[in-house]
């Protein structure tokens, strides 16, 4: 049995070869995620090149949302239309 794909975006994941077994499912579902992974696994590497090609532009976003994550941050000035409730 050899198992096809056009790639993440394909719609063409089969196997092909013999008689659908009950197998089937599983290997194509297990294609499918293969191809996210790896999918996702070139997206974090255009992002970590991008941080070594360019390393001021990751210390400044960092600091951005370090920035953000501080507590008290926004208090006072949030946008038209939300509310902040305080839960104790």
């Amino acid at each position: 049995m050899v198992a096809t794909s056009d790639g993440p975006e394909g719609d063409d994941d089969r196997v092909t070869g013999g008689d659908c077994d009950p197998g089937h499912d599983v290997v194509v579902h297990l294609q499918a995620a293969a191809l996210e992974v790896i999918a996702a696994v070139r997206a974090f590497l255009d992002a970590a090149e991008g941080v070594v090609r360019d390393p001021a532009a990751a210390v400044t976003l960092a600091s951005s949302l370090a920035a953000r994550a501080r507590p008290g941050h926004g208090e006072g000035d949030e946008p038209e239309g939300v509310q902040r409730i305080r839960v104790t």
